[in-house]
């Protein structure tokens, strides 16, 4: 090992993984750890332990061996251990290290399982993002030197080297991602499989804690062994977890964030307690105020993580739980009232309100603006929104997530260049990956209750005060849009049922004037690919065709908005002639094509009038059904006076005014 080249992160980075991997559990992963990654074998058992909040380390000694050793000298000798040259002490030392590794360490101490997982999980995932990290000499000496420009005697010759480097990093890659996946996968069955009868299982509650944690690298490798976790415990080990986990809820009000008195009361009489401690495993009960509220926080987290992932274990209940809780019950059990699965105040609700309070609850001293436990909040109400949707006010959702997200566009550069994150970039970062899994999840639901919140800035700003829901919605203005935009580009027939809605958002959100020199593609391109959707720059007016056959049109001098009952289904395309005196319109619902002129009122006063000035039968097209509808049909204008239907079936046909 070289440490000529300052600093020693990659040197400092082979010694740790090679001492974290579960070495003997897979022989052919090692074989790769070993060949293609780089790290060392121990040839010795190795002391793993923990650091404690004041500084002390617990130390498991693996020197005091006593029965262990015996245990390797009885174990079957693997066969290239039997085909190597080592002498009898190192090959039992090297027996008693694979035991180690492979077994006995995993049966030492559920926080010394769940801190080791966090820690090569992590470790694995940042070396897998990075170029061609591989502790082999000879490949690091060859990424340190390599660069993307440089010349050879041949043209081929570049190519080839870069095609040999490309094969190499994902090589390189896989093998991180096999190390990444056997830890935090399909490591339980493998440690059984070795023998072990006792395997310390990751701590849940670790896990949530650190479901937001201040390190990305740590946060996703918990949350993906958390996750693991929840789906290897099975239905009924969830809801073992949910009963012992429910009686910590906190009941947020307005007024407070904790509320003490969530808090299961202490059983009357101790037998009673004693068995049900026999039926099932009951989380300790909390010896001080401040170990209340952790365990409060990690209720929230917890309860959020299995709602928002597997929300039928807390959203309902069979018969047989329910008359399992009702015994339970009559015995004062761990279950608080107010937080059994009933129809009327279940588990789901509760949880949503705890989640929500967390986001919208104004920064405090107890409960500041960017904490992990806030973080958390936010991005479980983005997972599980479709579960906790029917328990939630989605406008003040939405509006909350909206007013954390509002300065995205000065912390992009932190979050963008993988620089550390401040605790606002954070919330950010957290808040817009929350609104993309809500838009994407209930578009429906995202696009109509910000067309609502539209409407209602649009009524105050006639004369009475705008509504405090006004400023968040202009300060998010720019993330509105970039889900708009998103959900065009992923469910672009479900925001086809919505035009109407999602332009009133967009001419809300859009710098308007803008739309006096540019054309709608150039404002916002996106809503443009609807043939549905045209815009006159000469006249300063678009046109909507909605799925109801109603035709909108927008006034942008006036400000206004006119609707029109065109046809007898969803409106198929609309264009605006190039002079903007006609806008036709075309329906496969009737094969029916409009044209509609707008009138001035007498003098020039009053609103303009739209009327169809000519109608056409058009022939029905063949299977319309197994044809995409984004692409029926378009309309194209020869001239101001003529027009050219093109179908989706090839055929093209003319119409004058």
């Amino acid at each position: 090992m070289s440490l000529a080249e300052p600093p020693h992160t990659m040197e400092i980075a082979q010694i740790l993984m090679s001492l974290l991997h579960a070495w003997g559990l897979d022989p052919d992963l090692d074989r790769v750890c070993e060949s293609k990654l780089g790290l060392l074998r121990p040839m010795v058992p190795v002391c793993f332990g923990v650091v404690s909040r004041h500084g002390h380390m617990a130390v498991q000694l693996p020197t005091w061996l006593g029965s262990w050793a015996e245990a390797a000298a009885a174990a079957p000798t693997d066969q290239a251990l039997l085909s190597s040259d080592l002498p009898p002490e190192l090959l039992r030392q090297e027996k008693l290290t694979r035991l180690f590794t492979s077994k006995l360490h995993w049966e030492l101490s559920t926080t010394l399982t769940t801190n080791h997982l966090l820690s090569i999980v992590a470790l694995a995932n940042t070396l897998m993002s990075m170029s061609n990290a591989s502790f082999v000499p000879e490949q690091e000496v060859a990424r340190r030197l390599h660069r993307p420009t440089t010349r050879t005697s041949s043209w081929g010759g570049d190519e080839e080297r870069e095609e040999q480097l490309a094969a190499q990093q994902a090589h390189i890659k896989q093998g991180w991602s096999l190390l990444a996946t056997l830890h935090c996968v399909l490591l339980p069955d493998k440690v059984v499989a070795a023998g072990a009868k006792n395997f310390k299982r990751p701590q849940v509650e670790m896990l949530a804690r650190r479901w937001q944690h201040q390190c990305l690298e740590v946060r996703d490798s918990a949350q993906a062994l958390l996750l693991a976790e929840l789906g290897r415990l099975g239905p009924k080990g969830r809801k073992q977890l949910v009963d012992n986990w429910a009686q910590f809820l906190p009941l947020y009000t307005h007024t407070e964030s904790i509320n003490p008195h969530a808090a299961q009361k202490e059983p009357v009489e101790k037998q009673e307690e004693e068995s049900e401690e026999e039926e099932e495993e009951i989380v300790r009960k909390p010896s001080s105020l401040a170990e209340l509220k952790r365990k409060q926080t990690t209720a929230v987290v917890l309860l959020g993580v299995i709602g928002a992932e597997f929300g039928q274990d807390i959203a309902s209940e069979g018969a047989a739980g329910s008359k399992r809780r009702k015994d339970l019950d009559s015995r004062k059990s761990s279950i608080v009232e107010g937080f059994t699965l009933s129809a009327s105040n279940n588990l789901a609700r509760l949880t949503a309100l705890a989640l929500t309070h967390l986001l919208l609850a104004p920064g405090s001293p107890k409960l500041p603006l960017h904490t992990p436990l806030r973080r958390a909040a936010v991005d479980l109400l983005g997972r599980g929104f479709a579960v906790w949707e029917p328990y939630l006010d989605v406008s003040h959702v939405l509006l909350g997530l909206l007013e954390m997200c509002s300065d995205a566009d000065k912390l992009v550069p932190s979050m963008t260049y993988g620089l550390p994150l401040t605790p606002q970039a954070d919330s950010c970062r957290t808040a817009r990956h929350a609104l993309t899994l809500i838009a994407t999840s209930r578009p429906g639901a995202f696009i109509t209750t910000m067309a609502r919140e539209v409407a209602r800035c649009a009524a105050a700003a006639a004369g009475a005060p705008p509504p405090p829901a006004a400023l968040a919605l202009h300060r998010g203005r720019a993330e509105v849009l970039r889900g708009i935009e998103l959900l065009i580009d992923r469910m672009h027939a479900e925001v086809a049922e919505l035009l109407v809605e999602v332009m009133d958002i967009i001419l809300h959100c859009v710098d308007q004037s803008h739309l006096k020199s540019k054309g709608l593609n150039e404002v916002f391109p996106a809503i443009c690919r609807y043939n549905q959707v045209s815009h006159c720059p000469a006249t300063r007016r678009i046109a909507v065709g909605s799925h109801t056959g109603q035709l909108a049109l927008y006034e942008l001098r006036a400000g206004r908005c006119q609707s029109l009952a065109a046809h007898g289904g969803p409106v198929t395309a609309c264009a605006f002639s190039p002079d903007g005196r006609y806008l036709v319109s075309y329906a496969t619902a009737d094969n029916r094509l409009s044209f509609w002129q707008s009138t001035a009122g007498m003098f020039g006063l009053g609103a303009a009038q739209t009327r169809c000035v000519k109608c056409y039968s058009t022939a029905p097209m063949a299977d319309v059904a197994r044809l995409n509808p984004a692409r029926l049909a378009r309309l194209v204008w020869n001239n101001s006076r003529t027009v050219t239907l093109m179908l989706a079936d090839g055929s093209e046909t003319r119409f004058n005014v």
